[in-house]
C-alpha cells in the first residue's frame, strides 16, 4: 500500500509559515522593526526599494549579535526572547515566536551584517530562499543592518497578488508609523528610492510624537487623556466630538505599545462617545493602553497584532467610562441624547426613544412616538411648486411649506445631495469647474496619506484640483472643484485617502470617483449646526426641490419628513368635515 501520509521537507514548512507571517513588503519591515526595538535601537532606518518589491533594509544599532548567534537566529523557533511556556504569559518583548527571520528568508535572498559591542570584527551572512550560502568575518558598527532582496522571487503566486507600488509604499509607511507611536523615544527613519518619505526624531512623549506623524492639526482637534486604575492605564489624543470625520484615519490602538486591531477596544470608544457622535461620522485617535502582561495574551496570531484579554469586559467598560469622561460633559444625564449633527429627525427620535425607560416613555406625547416610528415615504411632487421657508430648528433642520405640505429638511443632508448631483454632472461630462484659490493651502498629511495623493493626482485633476508636491510631507493645494471651493483642502484630501485606500485600486475608475464625490459633497454642505440666514434658507430648499427632490444623501442619509393636508386632517380630528 503507497504511503499516504509524510512529513514535508523544511523548505516547504519554511514557505507555508511565510505565508502566514509574510503577506507583503509592510509585513517584513514589521518584523525586522520589532527585532530592532527589542536589540534596545535608539535609531532605526528603513530603506526600501521599488515599495520593497526589490530591496527591504532595515539598520539600527542596538546591541547587535554574536557571530555564533547570528546564523542560528534564521532557524525555525530560535529566540532570545522566551525560554519555557510560563514565559508566554510575561511578554514584554516585541519578538517572541522565532517564526519571522526563517519565514522572511524562506521567499526572499537575504544579507545580514551585525556587531556587538567592543568586538573587533562583525558577521556576515547571506542566504538564499532559507539556505545559508555565506557567513564571514566583517567590518561592521556595533547594531545589526539586514537586507532582504527580491522579496517573494521564488513564491511568483504570492508576488501576483501584491497590489500597485503606491499601494505597498502605503503600507509601508504605515507599519512605520505604528512603530513610532509605540516608541516616542527612538528615532525612525523611512527612504523609498532614496528619497526620505518620512523621519520622526525621538520625542519624550506619545503626543509630541503624534504630532509629528499627523501634524499640528489632529492635535488642535484633540483632546488628550490619561487615566490609571491599577495596572490599567491609558493615554493618548482623542478628537473633540464635533471634530470627528467620515474617516476612520487615523484611529491607532497600542496594547502595551504593540500596535493591534481589537474589535472590542474600538467598540469601547465609539461607545465612550456616544450619542455625542453623529451618524456616520468617526472619531480619531491615537490611544495607548497598559495592562498586567499575565492578563493579555499576545500569542494568538502569528502576525502579533491580535490580542485577547482575561477579563475582556472589564477591560472594554474600563476604556468606555474613560473616554466618557473626556469627552462628554458633565451636565448632560447620560440617558437623554443631544441629537447630533448630520443625524437625521428619524434617527435622532428613534435612538432618544430606544434610551428612555417605559416610564419616561409614557410620559412623551402620542406623535413624538408616531414620528419616531414613521417611515420613509417616497416623494416625487412636481418641480414647479412653491418653496415658503418658516424657520430653522436647533440650527439643524428647516421647517417649510412646498406647496400643501409641511416639510421638516435636513439642512445638511440634503444641500450635500444638491452638490453631489452636480459634482457628478460635471465629471460625467468631463467638465468639472475648477477655482484657483487667493493663495495656495498647504496641507500637511502623514507619510501614507502623501503616498496615496501623489499617486492619484491624476485623478484629482480630473476632478478639478490642482496639486502638487511642496516638501516631504506637504502639497500645495492651488485650485478646487468650484463647488466645494469653501471646504477645508486638509480635511477633503484626508476624507479622500480613506476612500482609495478602502477601494484600493481592484474598484472600477468610476466607482472611486463617486465615491470621492459624495465625500466631497458631504465635506462641503452646510454644516448641521449653523444658523442660516433666510435667503440661505430659500436658496437650499430652492435648490433642493430643483434637484427633483431627493429623499437620500449619497450615503444614504434620510434628508426630509413630510407632513400632507390629509395626515394634518387626521392628526386634528378633521375627517369628513372643514
Amino acid at each position: 500500500m503507497t504511503a499516504t501520509i509524510a512529513v514535508l521537507p523544511d523548505d516547504v514548512v519554511n514557505r507555508i509559515a511565510a505565508g502566514e507571517v509574510v503577506e507583503r513588503p509592510a509585513s517584513v519591515v514589521k518584523e525586522l522593526l520589532d527585532n530592532a526595538i527589542d536589540a534596545g535601537a535608539t535609531r532605526v532606518l528603513v530603506d526600501v526599494e521599488q515599495a520593497g518589491r526589490r530591496l527591504i533594509r532595515v539598520t539600527d544599532d542596538g546591541v547587535g549579535m554574536a557571530p555564533d548567534e547570528a546564523a542560528v537566529a534564521f532557524h525555525r523557533h530560535a529566540t532570545s526572547k522566551i525560554r519555557t511556556e510560563a514565559d508566554l504569559w510575561t511578554i514584554q518583548t516585541m519578538g517572541f515566536r522565532g517564526e519571522a527571520l526563517p519565514s522572511i528568508a524562506a521567499v526572499s535572498n537575504v544579507r545580514l551584517v551585525t556587531a556587538t559591542a567592543g568586538a573587533l570584527v562583525g558577521t556576515e551572512i547571506c542566504l538564499e530562499g532559507g539556505a545559508l550560502v555565506k557567513q564571514r568575518d566583517c567590518a561592521a558598527a556595533q547594531g545589526t543592518t539586514i537586507a532582504i532582496a527580491d522579496l517573494f522571487y521564488n513564491t511568483p503566486a504570492r508576488k501576483k497578488f501584491l497590489k500597485s507600488p503606491a499601494t505597498e509604499l502605503g503600507h509601508v509607511c504605515q507599519a512605520v508609523q505604528r512603530q513610532a507611536l509605540a516608541f516616542p523615544e527612538i528615532h525612525f527613519r523611512l527612504s523609498h528610492d532614496g528619497h526620505v518619505v518620512s523621519e520622526y526624531p525621538a520625542v519624550r512623549s506619545l503626543r509630541e510624537r503624534a504630532q509629528q506623524v499627523y501634524g499640528q492639526g489632529f492635535d488642535d482637534a484633540c483632546v488628550e487623556i490619561g487615566a490609571h486604575d491599577g495596572a490599567l492605564h491609558l493615554e493618548g489624543l482623542l478628537c473633540r466630538p464635533m471634530a470627528a470625520t467620515g474617516s476612520r484615519t487615523p484611529q491607532d490602538l497600542l496594547v502595551n505599545r504593540r500596535g493591534v486591531k481589537h474589535a472590542a477596544l474600538a467598540h469601547a470608544v465609539y461607545e465612550g462617545y456616544g450619542a455625542y457622535l453623529a451618524k456616520g461620522r468617526h472619531p480619531r485617535f491615537v490611544l495607548a493602553l497598559t495592562v498586567d502582561s499575565r492578563s493579555v495574551d499576545v500569542n494568538v496570531h502569528p502576525t502579533k497584532r491580535e490580542v485577547r484579554f482575561s477579563d475582556h469586559a472589564l477591560v472594554h467598560d474600563w476604556v468606555r467610562t474613560r473616554i466618557q469622561s473626556v469627552v462628554r460633559p458633565a451636565s448632560v444625564p447620560a440617558r437623554f441624547v443631544v441629537a447630533s449633527p448630520g443625524m437625521s429627525s428619524q434617527g435622532a427620535s428613534l435612538h432618544t426613544a430606544s434610551r428612555l425607560s417605559a416610564a419616561d416613555r409614557l410620559r412623551l406625547p402620542l406623535s413624538f412616538i408616531e414620528i419616531a416610528a414613521e417611515s420613509a415615504q417616497p416623494y416625487l411632487p412636481a418641480l414647479d411648486l412653491d418653496v415658503r421657508p418658516m424657520g430653522q430648528l436647533a440650527h439643524r433642520y428647516l421647517l417649510a411649506q412646498i406647496g400643501d405640505e409641511v416639510q421638516i429638511v435636513d439642512q445638511h443632508t440634503a444641500h450635500e445631495r444638491v452638490l453631489f448631483d452636480r459634482l457628478t454632472a460635471q465629471w460625467e461630462r468631463g467638465t468639472v469647474a475648477s477655482q484657483h484659490l487667493l493663495l495656495p493651502q498647504m496641507v500637511e498629511l502623514s507619510a501614507g496619506d502623501a503616498v496615496i495623493v501623489q499617486a492619484h493626482l491624476e485623478e484629482l485633476r480630473r476632478i478639478g484640483f490642482e496639486i502638487e508636491e511642496f516638501g516631504r510631507d506637504t502639497v500645495a493645494v492651488r485650485a478646487m472643484p468650484a463647488l466645494v471651493a469653501q471646504s477645508d483642502p486638509q480635511a477633503l484630501l484626508r476624507a479622500m485617502v480613506e476612500d482609495w485606500a478602502e477601494r484600493g485600486a481592484t474598484s472600477s475608475v468610476q466607482e472611486r470617483s463617486r465615491a470621492v464625490l459624495a465625500t466631497m459633497a458631504c465635506h462641503s454642505a452646510v454644516r448641521s449646526g449653523r444658523k442660516l440666514e433666510q435667503a440661505e434658507m430659500q436658496a437650499v430648499l430652492e435648490d433642493w426641490r430643483d434637484a427633483g427632490f431627493p429623499g437620500a444623501c449619497p450615503h444614504g442619509r434620510r434628508i426630509a419628513m413630510r407632513l400632507t393636508i390629509e395626515e394634518l386632517d387626521r392628526m386634528f380630528g378633521r375627517v369628513g368635515w372643514t
